[in-house]
Formats: C-alpha cells, sequence, structure tokens
C-alpha cells in the first residue's frame, strides 16, 4: 500500500482468499514397473545344492512427496481374498502374492505410529489411510513383495516346473 494511502482509523482490515493445493506425487525408478521375485541370495542355492528358498521376494523403491493424507490399496488381475495371486502359466495353479509398504519418516497411519511393512489390500474399501506429520518432499519408501514361505513350498514340490506371472498395480490416492 506504501505511502500513497493514509488510513483515517486506527484499524485496517484486509481481506484474502487462499488457495491451498496440496501435493501427493510418486517417482517409481525406471524399470520399477515389472520385476522378478527371487530368494534371498539368488537362486545358486537351490541349482547348486538344492536348498529350497524360504520366500521369493522383491522390494521396490520408490520416492514420494505428500502434504497431506492419502490412501493405498492395491488392485491385480487375479486375486484371493485380500491379496493379490500369481499363476503358472497354464492358469491352473496360483499362489498368493502380499503386497507391503514401508513409507518414510513424517508419513504415519492415522494413530501416528510408523509405517513399516504395512500389509496392502485388495480394493478401495480395504485402504489404508497415511498422513504427513510434515511435509515430505521425495522421500524414499519401500514397496515389498513377497510370495510366504507355505507358498513357494507348494511351488516347489509341484513335479511340473513353471514360471509363475501376475499383475498388481498400487494405486495412491489423494480423495479420501
Amino acid at each position: 500500500m506504501g505511502d500513497v494511502m493514509r488510513p483515517d482509523d486506527s484499524a485496517l482490515t484486509l481481506n484474502f482468499n487462499l488457495e491451498v493445493q496440496h501435493t501427493l506425487k510418486v517417482d517409481i525408478p525406471p524399470g520399477g514397473e515389472k520385476f522378478e521375485l527371487v530368494p534371498a541370495g539368488g537362486w545358486q542355492g537351490w541349482l547348486q545344492a538344492g536348498r529350497k528358498p524360504v520366500r521369493l521376494f522383491r522390494d521396490q523403491t520408490f520416492q514420494i512427496s505428500a502434504s497431506s493424507r492419502f490412501k493405498m490399496y492395491i488392485e491385480c488381475k487375479r486375486w484371493t481374498t485380500l491379496d493379490c495371486v500369481i499363476e503358472d502359466a497354464a492358469g491352473r495353479r496360483a499362489v498368493e502374492l502380499q503386497v507391503s509398504v514401508s513409507l518414510p519418516n513424517g508419513l504415519t497411519d492415522l494413530a501416528g505410529q510408523p509405517v513399516k511393512h504395512r500389509r496392502l489390500q485388495t480394493g478401495a474399501n480395504n485402504a489404508q489411510i497415511f498422513k504427513p506429520g510434515f511435509y515430505v518432499d521425495r522421500a524414499p519408501g519401500v514397496l515389498h513383495f513377497e510370495v510366504p514361505k507355505d507358498e513357494v513350498d507348494w511351488m516347489l514340490s509341484a513335479s511340473i516346473a513353471s514360471p509363475y506371472s501376475g499383475s498388481v498395480t498400487v494405486i495412491w490416492d489423494s480423495e479420501i
């Protein structure tokens, strides 16, 4: 207002209209949309010594920026009650694929607890809701994909070796 305006009252009222735009941005590294599940240490223990893997897994990193609450859930090509499944090439055998998430410092669940290996389930009705304690900018998180031990045992006990595949979509949704 400068020195051009000279109020003749001891109070000055200013009205502001502000628009707040929240951020929810997730970056997955190149090639991160497609991967293989492998045992810890790779397949050499199985191929050379016949040691069955305890589990098959992949930890996929991502970077997240968030300024407000958001929810996460998964959608799958095929699923069981709440988890996705991967199936053999012939489509005769399917095994459970568990998906969980670990979020960076500053993002918690609604109770304020840190998010470490929090299980994600299929469908928006089963979504997990998370909130920032402060603005999180390009902080690292991890998606954990795992076929548990009992499912791996079943896969390896079958007399027919077959590759397994499946499709999982992880959804980060700012509309709560």
